[in-house]
């Protein structure tokens, strides 16, 4: 009895290290000839393609985007075409930016403006808010200068 179960035993090892091998023999063909091949004619069937929602939500599944990604650009059925390429943008450097150098180098290679009037603008929610209105309130200086120029 012992032998059949040996002999068993040997058998369905074969049998798996011959599936394994044929696995194998088709991955490396796929890899060698037939996906070359396949790529070539996807490329050309693809040469007029257009920008759609599908081509969209496509790029961005396969950048993997975080929850970041979501809470600046909300639902990618209700963004419109014209920003489309800062979507793609945007998931392309939340990619790269768990470095801050990978980041900076997105914003080079796409030539995204590093400070703008916006950027120096003061935000409710930050701690420049109270600067910032203080500022705008005249001092005591700014009083005596309006006067003598009255």
């Amino acid at each position: 009895m012992r032998e059949i179960h040996d002999l068993s035993f040997d058998i369905d090892r074969f049998l798996e290290d011959a599936a394994r091998a044929k696995q194998q023999l088709d991955t490396e063909r796929w890899r060698e000839e037939l996906r070359p091949r396949a790529l070539r004619l996807f490329a050309a069937r693809t040469t007029k393609l257009q920008w759609t929602r599908a081509l969209l939500k496509l790029v961005v599944r396969e950048l993997h985007p975080d929850d970041l990604f979501w809470e600046l650009i909300g639902n990618l059925d209700r963004v419109p075409r014209r920003r489309w390429p800062q979507v793609a943008a945007l998931a392309v450097a939340l990619r790269h930016s768990w470095r801050q150098h990978g980041l900076a180098q997105i914003v080079r290679s796409l030539h995204v403006p590093r400070q703008s009037a916006e950027d120096n603008a003061p935000s409710r929610h930050t701690k420049h808010s109270r600067r910032s209105a203080r500022k705008s309130s005249p001092s005591k200086r700014e009083g005596r200068k309006s006067r003598r120029t009255k």
